[in-house]
């Protein structure tokens, strides 16, 4: 339940049974995905607990891969643009799939149809003038986390190159008011995101660099770190049969107790992964 367009067109039909052709994207999407834990541990030893779980949570996806800029107010107009890429992938999504919409979801639509028009109308301003417009991005994340939520119920929230913002202010030759007022922005914005958002699930933040908890304010206490790549060589020893709890915060062995797929399968996936999805595999 997350916008399937990328998904559906990053996968080739091929790694699906024929006969599909005439399935909904959903259907479609259900096909794909369960291809990837096909055999699984979690699939073969409790399949009741997979059936369940399946597909089951809405998943809202956020990348700040491109939210850098050359000024503070081109930063700003990046953040937004990030938010109003999602906004208008769940409108199509919506519209695809002629998703019903509960009563419950139909102000919370009209009011993201709203905030999303008040950007495109701003978008064109000068970049000295978007950086007055500090609030626009939470409130572009509150809109579409408020439908997600009241469409769908509560979510999943993947924030993928949550580091990049961060890195980008650090190395910016802005003065320092500017960069402590970008700094301002990104705390409030993972305030919102993660410790004060009521509709969230669990959220799962990706990157390539450590940055520090202090940088993104109190919200990030309770963050724990995962790390793909194990410290040592030992490390890889991750198994759904022995994992421990509380398991040790890097290596497989976190993969494992938090996503319950041991180091095999993680390979596997990736194999896989590369050879479905021609842009993974250039990677």
């Amino acid at each position: 339940m997350s916008p399937e367009l990328d998904y559906l067109e990053a996968m080739p039909d091929s790694m699906i049974a024929e006969g599909s052709g005439e399935a909904d994207v959903t259907a479609l999407c259900r096909k794909k995905r369960e291809c990837l834990f096909k055999d699984s541990l979690l699939q073969t030893m409790y399949p009741e607990f997979y059936a369940e779980h399946f597909m089951k949570y809405p998943v809202l996806y956020i990348s700040f891969s491109k939210c850098k800029g050359a000024s503070f107010g081109t930063f700003i107009r990046a953040l937004c643009d990030t938010f109003a890429g999602a906004i208008k992938k769940w409108l199509v999504e919506i519209e695809l799939t002629d998703a019903r919409i509960s009563i419950r979801a139909k102000y919370p639509l009209d009011e993201l149809k709203r905030k999303l028009l008040a950007y495109q109308n701003a978008s064109d301003l000068p970049s000295e003038k978007m950086a007055s417009y500090t609030d626009l991005a939470q409130a572009l994340f509150q809109a579409l986390s408020t439908l997600v939520a009241h469409q769908f119920g509560k979510y999943l929230l993947l924030i993928d190159e949550y580091d990049i913002p961060f890195i980008s202010i650090h190395l910016a030759k802005w003065s320092d008011e500017d960069k402590l007022a970008a700094l301002d922005v990104m705390k409030a914005l993972f305030q919102d995101m993660l410790k004060d958002n009521k509709y969230l699930l669990k959220g799962l933040l990706f990157g390539v660099f450590e940055i520090p908890l202090t940088e993104m304010g109190s919200g990030a206490n309770n963050i724990k770190d995962i790390r793909m790549i194990p410290a040592e060589e030992s490390d890889i020893q991750g198994s759904i049969l022995t994992a421990a709890h509380p398991h040790s915060g890097c290596g497989m062995d976190a993969l494992t107790d938090s996503f319950w797929f041991n180091a095999h399968e993680v390979e596997q996936m990736l194999d896989n992964s590369t050879k479905w999805c021609a842009r993974i595999a250039k990677h």
